[in-house]
């Protein structure tokens, strides 16, 4: 993953290797951060949470990617602010939080904690242009592009209610507008499933 021969072995040397199936929560809301996840294959759903309770998705975490609010929170030693949910099977490098500072003398992690960070604060930007600024059908739409896009896959298996919660939206409404992006061709609706048209 890394080209530094110095970096590849102080990797080597601390980081623990694991495959997680798809589904499984990796880190809840207020967990103390003991390691930052690095996708080597896979992919991670993010989700914020408000103080009652309620889901928004935020982005996708993709192959040769880590967790900006994971390295935010280990360095300034809070907990996690977030939810990172397996979205496919994954394979993972688990980097102990006490290295992120150490490393920062090799210029390749310290430039990958940089992009990975500059990164995530465009996607939260984007994010909230979403919620902030667009119609719900338009979030909606692009919530499902952004979803098929992180498994590769255009067939989602989502219900109705999966996805009202991620858009902290009522079922009903989901259900309706799912149905008019289905009038427009946008996609195809089955028990369980949403197959997404656009890309």
């Amino acid at each position: 993953m890394f080209i530094d021969p110095g970096l590849q072995h102080a990797l080597d040397q601390v980081a623990v290797r694991k495959h997680v199936p798809a589904g499984t929560e990796i880190m809840q809301v207020g967990d103390t951060i003991t390691y930052i996840p690095i996708v080597e294959k896979g992919s991670l759903r993010i989700l914020a949470q408000d103080g009652e309770g309620h889901e928004r998705y935020l982005y996708h975490i993709l192959p040769g990617e880590s967790c900006a609010t994971s390295l935010t929170c280990c360095v300034s030693k809070r907990v996690s602010s977030v939810r990172a949910v397996v979205e496919e099977d994954a394979d993972l490098i688990m980097v102990p939080v006490r290295y992120v500072d150490e490393w920062m003398m090799f210029p390749e992690w310290r430039k990958f904690v940089n992009e990975v960070q500059a990164q995530r604060y465009q996607e939260l930007l984007e994010a909230f242009e979403v919620v902030a600024f667009r119609r719900l059908d338009e979030q909606l739409l692009n919530y499902l592009m952004k979803r098929a896009q992180a498994t590769g896959d255009h067939t989602l298996h989502l219900t109705h209610q999966q996805i009202a919660d991620e858009l902290s939206s009522p079922r009903e409404v989901i259900t309706r507008l799912l149905q008019q992006l289905r009038t427009r061709g946008l996609v195809t609706l089955g028990r369980g499933f949403v197959e997404v048209h656009t890309s």
